[in-house]
C-alpha cells in the first residue's frame, strides 16, 4: 500500500487577497490563495500549488526578474525566501511590520520594502542556503502616512514610493551627487501608484479619485524636457537647477474610486481598476482611452500586466475572483 503521499494541488478559491505576479516569460501567473501560492499556466491551462505555506494569509508576492527567487510575505511581515525553480524554501525572515509593498529592481540586485511610512532597501540574496542571506542596504523615510505602492526606474538607480499622504517621492538606491529625494505633490487624494516612462522622460502618478498626472523633468526656466538621471551642468561646472512639473492632469471621469492600477512601460498602457468592478485601459502620455469593461460587481483589488502587455490579470478579494483577459 502506498503511504508516501505528497501535496499535489489546492482546489477551490483561486484568489484571496494580495497582489498578482506574472512570471518573466509572461505565460504564467502567481496568485496568493490564503497562506499558499498557486501557479496558473495560461498557455497550457494547468495549475500548480507550490509546496510551501506561510503561517498567515499572504499579503505580498515578489518574483525576481530572472525568475529564480520568490518572496512570499504574510500579514505580519513574516517572509519566506523561495527558490522558485526548485520549489524549495531557502530562508525565513521577519520584517516585524506589515509590508505595504515589495518590489525587486529590474537588474535583480536589490529589492525595496514599504513598511508603514518608511522604506528599506535590501540586497537580493543568492538562491542557495546561507546563514544570513538578507542584508540591509539603506533605510529611508519621508512620508507622513502609509506607503501604497513602489516602482523602479528602468536603470535600477531610482525608485518611486506612493503614499496615502497624497504625495510620491523619488529616492535613489545609492547617494548621488547633487541629488536629494524629491517630493511630487498636487493630488487631492491618496496616491494609488506612480511609474517612470520607459525613456525616463516622464513620471505618471494616479490617485484614487481618478486623477492622472503626467510629470516632466526640465531645467528651471527652460522649456526643454530632460532624461531623469542626467543632471546637466553649466560651462563653469556648476549643476543647473532642475525641477519636476505637472505637464498634464487627466481624469478618468468615472463615478467610482480607483482601487488598483498598473502600468506597462513597454506598451505605455495604463490600466485602472475601480470599486464598481469596472476597469479601463489608457495609452500614455496622451491618456487616450482604449477600452473599458465591467468584469465584476465588487471592487478590483489588484491588477497585473505581463511583460509583453498581452495578458491582463485582475483579482477581486470579495468574490475570490481571478480574471485573465
Amino acid at each position: 500500500m502506498k503511504t508516501d503521499f505528497k501535496f499535489s494541488n489546492l482546489c477551490g478559491t483561486v484568489y484571496r487577497k494580495g497582489n498578482l505576479v506574472f512570471t518573466p516569460d509572461g505565460n504564467s501567473i502567481l496568485s496568493p490563495v490564503g497562506n499558499r501560492v498557486t501557479l496558473f499556466d495560461l498557455v497550457n491551462n494547468k495549475t500548480e500549488t507550490l509546496p510551501f505555506e506561510n503561517k498567515r494569509d499572504i499579503r505580498r508576492l515578489a518574483l525576481s526578474p530572472n525568475g529564480n527567487l520568490l518572496l512570499s510575505v504574510d500579514e505580519l511581515g513574516q517572509t519566506q525566501l523561495v527558490n522558485f525553480r526548485k520549489r524549495t524554501v531557502l530562508h525565513y525572515f521577519n520584517f516585524k511590520d506589515k509590508v505595504r509593498d515589495i518590489q525587486f529592481s529590474p537588474d535583480g540586485k536589490y529589492f525595496v520594502v514599504g513598511l508603514g511610512r518608511n522604506v528599506e532597501i535590501w540586497r537580493s540574496p543568492g538562491f542557495t542556503r546561507e546563514f544570513a542571506p538578507f542584508e540591509l542596504h539603506r533605510r529611508l523615510a519621508g512620508h507622513h502616512d502609509d506607503i501604497t505602492h513602489i516602482s523602479w526606474s528602468p536603470d535600477s538607480r531610482f525608485f518611486l514610493t506612493s503614499a496615502k499622504d497624497m504625495t510620491t517621492k523619488i529616492f535613489s538606491v545609492d547617494p548621488i551627487e547633487d541629488f536629494v529625494p524629491t517630493t511630487l505633490s498636487g493630488h487631492r487624494s491618496s496616491v494609488v501608484g506612480a511609474w517612470f516612462a520607459k525613456d525616463m522622460r516622464a513620471i505618471y502618478t494616479v490617485s484614487d479619485d481618478g486623477a492622472v498626472c503626467v510629470r516632466r523633468f526640465r531645467p528651471r526656466g527652460i522649456e526643454e524636457n530632460l532624461v531623469f538621471g542626467e543632471f546637466p551642468r553649466d560651462e563653469s561646472g556648476k549643476r543647473v537647477p532642475t525641477l519636476w512639473f505637472t505637464e498634464h492632469r487627466h481624469y478618468a471621469m468615472l463615478s467610482a474610486r480607483v482601487q488598483s492600477a498598473s502600468f506597462n512601460p513597454t506598451t505605455s498602457l495604463l490600466v485602472l481598476g475601480f470599486a464598481s468592478g469596472v476597469f479601463g485601459i489608457w495609452e500614455m502620455p496622451e491618456f487616450n482611452k482604449i477600452h473599458s469593461l465591467s468584469i465584476s460587481r465588487k471592487k478590483i483589488n489588484t491588477i497585473a500586466i505581463n511583460p509583453s502587455g498581452e495578458w491582463l490579470a485582475f483579482g477581486s478579494a470579495k468574490l475570490g475572483q481571478l480574471l485573465v483577459w
